[in-house]
C-alpha cells in the first residue's frame, strides 16, 4: 500500500514538472538598432549601407532599388515586437529610408555571456554566431555580390 501511494504521488509531481516547459525569445530577421538606423544617411553607397546594416533580408524581386530590413521578436510571453527599414536607392546611393515599428526602441533580449571566439577577437574584428568574419580581411563586404 505504501509503496503504490509513493509512485502515485511521484507520478503525480513528474506530471507537474512535464508541464513546466522553458520558453525563450525567438528573434528572426535583421537586427534593427537606433544606433544603425541614425547612421543611414543619403548619398551612401550600397556597400556602406551594408557595412552599417548587413545584407538585406529580402531583395525586391521586382525593383532591385529597394532594399527591406525586418526585424521580428517574439518574446517568452507572446508579445510580437516587429520593426521594419526599407531603403530605396537611386543607382547606387541611398536616396530614401522608409521605417515603420519601433525604431527607435532597443530589442529586449536575455543578455548572456559573449562565446569564447568573440572574446579570443581583437577590437577590430567582427565575428559572426558561427564563428566566422562578417567582413572581408581586405576590407571590403563579405557579399561576393556587392
Amino acid at each position: 500500500m505504501q509503496k503504490t501511494l509513493k509512485l502515485i504521488i511521484f507520478s503525480f509531481l513528474f506530471s507537474l514538472l512535464a508541464a513546466c516547459v522553458y520558453k525563450r525569445d525567438l528573434p528572426q530577421g535583421n537586427l534593427i538598432t537606433p544606433d544603425m538606423v541614425s547612421q543611414l544617411q543619403p548619398g551612401m553607397s550600397r556597400q556602406q549601407v551594408v557595412q552599417v546594416m548587413g545584407s538585406p533580408l529580402m531583395y525586391n524581386a521586382f525593383d532591385d532599388a529597394r532594399w527591406n530590413y525586418i526585424y521580428r521578436l517574439k518574446d517568452a510571453d507572446d508579445n510580437i515586437t516587429e520593426k521594419q527599414v526599407a531603403l530605396v536607392f537611386n543607382g547606387n546611393q541611398l536616396a530614401d529610408i522608409e521605417t515603420s515599428g519601433d525604431i527607435d526602441a532597443s530589442p529586449r533580449m536575455q543578455q548572456r555571456d559573449a562565446p569564447a571566439s568573440a572574446a579570443a577577437a581583437g577590437p577590430g574584428e567582427n565575428i559572426s554566431p558561427v564563428g566566422t568574419p562578417t567582413s572581408n580581411p581586405e576590407g571590403g563586404s563579405a557579399d561576393p555580390t556587392l
